[in-house]
């Protein structure tokens, strides 16, 4: 699909047998021709002593190599339902190197009528074939499945979990070898826990002696239907402790969670905590959407590179989980966006991005046809993402770190919240606590007219705008003045004449609505995500900033009370949702819901230890 490795190489399905799909370039089936549902419970479910071992578990973490069908995730997921513990979270993260597509896996799923009503919700916000980390969220079920979607043994080195279990669940190793390498099965022990189960269909010698070189257990059992034995294994080594990086991950913190910020990043923050049933109260000055959250109109669209570097794999995953984030939800127009060239070397960049990207980028002889991108109202959608989240109306001037929590304080002093941990979450105004943040202020305007038929962006944008007439959007000024108002409109008149001259030609004179505010950006232009870098994070890291290691390694840092969720520009709508859920996620101890590397291009610490290897 992808020449320059962006997306995975779908599978070549074989339909011909009834028993369901078989991959010719392994000569393996995905399930058993005699009951696949009743397989995946025997051999997985039963062989890593499920229901049981996760009874009285907050949180219990399945790992899986072969994410396949998704069959395991559906059993899985069905004897969660009907015996998981009343308050307890699933995780189920998954590998996949060459994922089906929605039509496939459909077709795959009509063998198991039972399953129909989870499979249909699996279905929904089944994901394309992008590299890299996927994450779905089922919260009335508290499941959660991450899908990795690369080689086997480069997803586990990008994979942050403990795992609590393993299905193995790869072709067979005569026919998949680089999925039972011993780096691989390596990789499992590094992820896995004292007492962590495994559970496979084979009984391979090369499987049993790789297990034990891991670091577990092994034992054959009896196997399902015509196959003898399977195994179950049991990690006996010590787990792997974290890495400690400057740009680690942002451990655990429990209690209540106060959020600076009504916008988008904060109502995403709001969802997320709030489908983890943890208490969170959000501080805005203004109310929702008061700041750049706030226009009447904008275009989610995904920002689109020629590579598959991690930050673009993170980005784009974060711009499809909006959409399911968004799916159905009032405000939310999934109708289609043209992405136009601004001049013959975008017109062979965009040309090129089609010829590596799936069909839901498509050059249409006049621009990029997005058919999945979206015209949105901000303010509704901040609104239902915030629903019955406490929001409290004041100014925080400033907050008091104590023993126990943090105290958000107004400019008289006066305690507006207490909390257990703060979260900056309002855009620009986190620049007064964490510098790496830039300024960039922007006009658009609603003018009387008839608008395109389809929305069209080019760095500027134009579609139709709520109560009728042309959104022109938008200007980009550096600093924090967007000029007087309305004073963008001859030039946002003029780029539309320059690009789409017949919509020009017959707007009216009448503004009938014009809107400014103020982007948070960052110096390489990606949002900032994590733990705020105080004074100690020099302390920690000078020595190694140097690029001579010393010889004992920085400890863990101290309790972090105060972390950021900002930078994202004019594209919070397309990325605040997933950091928003990978940041809750972390201060929960769960699973990462992006791939390490990703992880670390977005982490908030970044700009700190660049700064202090520069000054050596």
């Amino acid at each position: 699909m992808s020449a320059d490795g962006l997306y995975c190489q779908p599978p070549q399905l074989d339909w011909s047998q009834a028993s369901g799909p078989r991959a010719p370039d392994y000569g393996d089936i995905y399930f058993s021709a005699e009951d696949g549902l009743e397989e995946s419970r025997a051999v997985f479910l039963q062989g890593c002593d499920l229901p049981r071992d996760w009874q009285g578990r907050s949180q219990y973490v399945v790992g899986e190599l072969g994410f396949g069908t998704g069959l395991n995730a559906l059993a899985l997921w069905d004897l969660w339902r009907r015996e998981g513990p009343a308050a307890g979270w699933l995780h189920f993260v998954s590998i996949e190197k060459h994922p089906l597509s929605r039509a496939d896996a459909a077709r795959g799923f009509e063998a198991w009528p039972s399953l129909a009503g989870l499979s249909a919700q699996l279905l929904a916000q089944w994901p394309s074939a992008l590299k890299g980390a996927h994450r779905l969220v089922f919260p009335d079920d508290r499941f959660t499945i991450t899908v990795f979607q690369d080689e086997a043994e480069r997803a586990l080195g990008e994979i942050e979990a403990g795992i609590d279990a393993w299905f193995l669940d790869g072709f067979a190793p005569d026919r998949n070898g680089a999925m039972w390498s011993q780096a691989v099965l390596d990789g499992i022990g590094k992820l896995s826990r004292r007492g962590t189960r495994v559970a496979t269909f084979t009984v391979a010698g090369a499987v049993r002696r790789g297990l034990q070189q891991a670091g577990f257990a092994v034992e054959k059992r009896p196997g399902f239907g015509r196959k003898r034995e399977r195994l179950e294994a049991i990690y006996a080594g010590a787990a792997t402790p974290p890495a400690i990086s400057p740009v680690e991950r942002t451990r655990p913190c429990s209690g209540r969670v106060a959020i600076i910020g009504a916008g988008i990043a904060g109502a995403s923050l709001a969802l997320a905590f709030r489908r983890r049933g943890r208490e969170a109260v959000v501080i805005d000055a203004t109310g929702p959407s008061g700041g750049a959250s706030g226009a009447p109109v904008g275009l989610l669209t995904p920002r689109l590179e020629r590579t598959g570097r991690p930050h673009v794999r993170a980005t784009l995953a974060a711009y499809e989980f909006a959409r399911r984030t968004y799916q159905g939800l009032d405000g939310f127009h999934p109708d289609g966006v043209l992405r136009l060239p601004r001049d013959e070397a975008d017109r062979e960049r965009l040309q090129l991005i089609a010829s590596r990207m799936d069909g839901d980028h498509v050059w249409d002889g006049e621009g990029l046809w997005q058919p999945l991108a979206a015209r949105i109202e901000p303010r509704r959608l901040v609104t239902q993402l915030l629903a019955e989240t406490p929001l409290i109306t004041a100014q925080v001037a400033r907050v008091e770190e104590r023993d126990n929590g943090v105290c958000l304080l107004d400019s008289d002093g006066r305690e507006i919240v207490a909390a257990d941990l703060v979260i900056h979450a309002n855009g620009w105004g986190a620049s007064a606590v964490f510098d790496a943040l830039d300024a960039n202020a922007g006009q658009l305007a609603v003018i009387e007219g008839e608008p395109p038929v389809r929305p069209v962006v080019w760095g500027g944008y134009a579609c139709a705008a709520p109560g009728g007439g042309v959104m022109l959007g938008t200007t980009h000024v550096r600093g924090t003045d967007p000029g007087a108002a309305g004073s963008a409109v001859p030039d946002l008149r003029a780029e539309l004449a320059v690009h789409q001259p017949d919509l020009a030609a017959r707007l009216g004179d009448e503004v009938l609505q014009t809107w400014s505010g103020i982007r948070a950006v960052t110096a390489d232009q990606l949002p900032v995500t994590g733990p705020l870098p105080g004074g100690e994070f020099n302390d920690r890291w000078l020595q190694y900033s140097t690029g001579r290691l010393p010889r004992i390694k920085p400890g863990p840092p101290g309790p972090c009370r105060q972390f950021i969720l900002s930078g994202f520009g004019s594209r919070g709508f397309a990325h605040a949702p997933l950091l928003a859920e990978a940041l809750a996620g972390d201060l929960g101890g769960e699973p990462g819901a992006l791939e390490r590397s990703g992880r670390e291009c977005l982490q908030s610490t970044r700009f700190a230890w660049r700064r202090l290897k520069r000054s050596h």
